[in-house]
């Protein structure tokens, strides 16, 4: 959890919460993501907006935790 929120901060992450079996990822006012760069996530089930990442963590092949620090180092 140290490691994810160390992260967070760093790629400018406002708020990670949980709605409706999903991880959302809520960027500060002001910037956006960079949807190039995240692409390759939307093949494991992530949808990405300009200011969010939302990400089932219910999915059976998901391995959400690994899937969540990679889209951060990005």
């Amino acid at each position: 959890a140290v490691r994810i929120k160390a992260l967070a901060a760093k790629a400018g992450i406002e708020s990670i919460s949980t709605e409706d079996n999903q991880i959302i990822l809520r960027l500060f006012e002001g910037i956006h993501f960079d949807k190039q760069k995240l692409e390759p996530f939307a093949m494991v089930g992530v949808k990405i907006g300009l200011t969010q990442l939302r990400l089932n963590y219910r999915k059976p092949s998901n391995t959400w935790q690994r899937v969540l620090e990679e889209m951060l180092e990005r």
